[in-house]
């Protein structure tokens, strides 16, 4: 019996290997096998594919997305395949016959398989037989004999004198071996347990060009998604093989996570909406590289300034969140009955998007408003806030209930300011929120401290922070005013600001040399404390302990170099200590004497003086959450790292930081992965 080139697959019963592509012109791309056996399976009914990601439809065949807005794909399937080789023979493309070629070529190598057996009449008569496409009719297959190896061959119907300079292909039989990553380690996790929307940052519309370089979110999430579930399965095969030693019973496989893009780039950035009309308009034609960057990633945050895109951004991110969250719910039916968490994770603008979604939802809650719809109620349990504070600052002239305004605080004497807000400012009150409360809310590289300054949020919180203290001290027995009060009654000064948000644990990681990065606890402490008082921020490590070697080291001589800059510290400081008591004295004497001259009236109220109170005292903000007592994480620096270089790509590797992914698995473990 003689071999034959290009047959993959022996099996009598072919497998048919369903392929996809998302425009005519690109290569047709294989899904994953399992669900290529759960299509062959089906019947031509729908099927849910990559984890639920997508619904594929053969009736269709298209291939549609759950949590992604993006254009259906096509959809086909196949037994054959043209073998289209490159120049040098070892790279070559396959392109599927349709389902009706492929039976007439079927059928063909199966009377040659016969004909060349032992039982068989030749081949006499099999090698003239001829097949035209029905696809292609310009071209016909037929079998050809080269020596003792027998080929199904696709070849022009005209052909050239003596075929020289004809072109031919083989046919192959069967797809062959592939694989596609990250799918064998997510078969092999457990259930749905986590899911997370990521709402993106500036630059969107530059990174999803086609000819730029830079990833997308989407692609990023995906490449962050096969990571996740690669580090997941080495972690718990590891665990395995412990407990195999030990002969202990075996941990179940850790729970899946699944993180949904949320995009709003392209709902505001219309070609046909005005605004974008006229910014081409008024662009200039020269340097059109560096004004694609103005116009593609820092008009972004100019948008976002403007009350009416602010609102727009917002309705799209909202009501994005609510379609995908429904949806889950369809594709997921059990995720809520599994006890699922729903998070949310904001990158650069798309952090202060995630803030304002949270200020709203706040806004609502504390007003009683209903949360979802009709169809799908959700309650909410909101822990108890200080007195309520307006979140929101709007444009409406009838919206009397809230005094503060659009812009930010502007102070005037000492002991008079005008509170601004920390919410959005927006020409309406939004009533649509996000249909549930985060059970984890993460801002990476986020510019939240820099709108928060500029909408003049710090002395909302610091207000917050005093109301929380008078309402304590108005519990503290006082009718002995020389008795001290008894120990269960804590008269420390409260330090910071009693703040939260509708979200479990909150954290803002930053990479230190981020030039759009800023801090968010140092607004939550009193207004007049000193920078050099403010508590560090928090080496980002998954347990919050394992800093590396090389970090400590550094601590430790900042530390050093902090008390003992100098050979001259101790006369330094005691020439300072000096100086101080003088000035002490001079400005006791100077009370002294304004009390005098006073004639008794009462002295002008003050601002108090927060100088020293956050030395040698640990700060906890309720920001998100009881749990975590920090907000602030610093991703922790590498062994070589020059803070002027990482400023070039420290903004956008956030995702694809190994310190963040493993943060992120820690703390959206379930009650099963303890151990891992």
């Amino acid at each position: 019996m003689p071999n034959w080139e290009g047959i993959e697959e022996t099996a009598t019963m072919l497998p048919r290997i369903w392929l996809t592509r998302a425009k005519d012109g690109d290569v047709w791309k294989p899904l994953r096998k399992t669900d290529c056996k759960a299509l062959n399976e089906s019947r031509g009914e729908e099927v849910l594919i990559e984890g639920g990601r997508a619904t594929a439809d053969p009736k269709s065949g298209t291939i549609g997305y759950n949590f992604v807005n993006r254009p259906s794909t096509k959809l086909m399937s196949a037994t054959w395949f043209t073998k289209e080789e490159k120049k040098n023979q070892k790279e070559f493309t396959l392109h599927p016959l349709p389902e009706i070629d492929s039976w007439q070529v079927e059928l063909l190598y199966q009377n040659a398989v016969r004909a060349s057996s032992s039982l068989g009449e030749g081949l006499d008569e099999i090698l003239k037989e001829e097949i035209v496409l029905e696809s292609d009719p310009q071209h016909k297959v037929c079998v050809i004999k080269n020596g003792g190896l027998l080929s199904m061959k696709k070849r022009p119907i005209k052909s050239n004198f003596l075929r020289f300079g004809e072109v031919q292909f083989t046919l192959q039989r069967g797809y062959g071996q592939y694989t596609i990553e990250g799918e064998d380690d997510e078969n092999a996790l457990g259930d749905l347990t986590h899911a997370i929307f990521v709402i993106h940052g500036i630059g969107e519309a530059m990174w999803s060009k086609e000819d730029v370089g830079t990833p997308s979110m989407r692609d990023e999430l995906d490449q962050l998604r096969i990571t996740v579930n690669k580090k997941k399965v080495v972690a718990w095969r590891d665990e395995c093989k412990k407990c195999e030693k030990q002969k202990q019973t075996l941990p179940p496989p850790p729970n899946r996570i699944e993180f949904i893009p949320i995009e709003w780039y392209d709902k505001v950035r219309s070609p046909s909406h005005s605004l974008v009309q006229s910014l081409s308009a008024v662009t200039l034609s020269s340097i059109p590289a560096l004004r694609s960057i103005a116009n593609d990633v820092i008009f972004d945050v100019l948008m976002y300034l403007t009350p009416e895109f602010c609102e727009a951004i917002l309705q799209c991110v909202t009501t994005q969140i609510v379609e995908f969250y429904s949806t889950f719910q369809r594709v997921h039916p059990s995720f809520i009955a599994r006890e699922g968490k729903f998070s949310l994770i904001g990158h650069s603008l798309g952090s202060v998007i995630a803030w304002d979604i949270l200020s709203i939802l706040k806004d609502n809650v504390e007003r009683n408003i209903p949360i979802g719809d009709v169809n799908d109620p959700i309650r909410i349990d909101v822990a108890s806030s200080p007195p309520r504070v307006p979140s929101l600052a709007t444009l409406d002239k009838r919206a009397a209930e809230n005094p503060m305004g659009y812009h930010a605080f502007a102070k005037g004497a000492e002991n008079d300011s005008k509170h601004g807000t920390w919410g959005p400012c927006l020409p309406k009150k939004m009533s649509q929120t996000i249909p549930f409360t985060p059970e984890l809310t993460i801002f990476l590289g986020s510019p939240i401290g820099l709108f928060l300054t500029l909408r003049g949020a710090h002395p909302v919180f610091d207000e917050m922070r005093a109301i929380a203290e008078a309402e304590r001290a108005s519990l503290i027995p006082c009718d002995n005013e020389e008795a001290e009060p008894p120990r269960v009654f804590d008269i420390s000064p409260i330090i910071c600001s009693p703040f939260s948000l509708p979200t479990g644990n909150l954290y803002n990681i930053f990479h230190p040399s981020d030039p759009v990065a800023y801090r968010i606890e140092p607004l939550l402490l009193p207004e007049g404390v000193d920078n050099d008082e403010f508590p560090a921020p928090v080496f980002l490590s998954p347990d919050g302990k394992s800093v590396r070697l090389h970090v400590k080291a550094r601590q430790v001589g900042d530390q050093l170099f902090k008390q003992f800059g100098s050979l001259s510290y101790i006369f330094d400081k005691g020439v300072e200590n000096a100086a101080v008591a003088a000035a002490a004295a001079d400005a006791e004497t100077a009370r002294k004497k304004a009390n005098t001259a006073s004639d008794g009236n009462e002295m002008m109220p003050k601002r108090p003086n927060f100088a020293g109170c956050i030395k040698g005292r640990e700060c906890s903000f309720r920001l998100g959450g009881s749990c975590n007592h920090r907000v602030d994480f610093q991703i922790q620096p590498g062994v070589i790292d020059n803070e002027y270089l990482s400023a070039v790509t420290a903004h956008s590797s956030y995702i694809s930081n190994e310190d963040v992914v493993d943060f992120i698995i820690y703390n959206t473990r379930s009650n099963g992965e303890t151990n891992i």
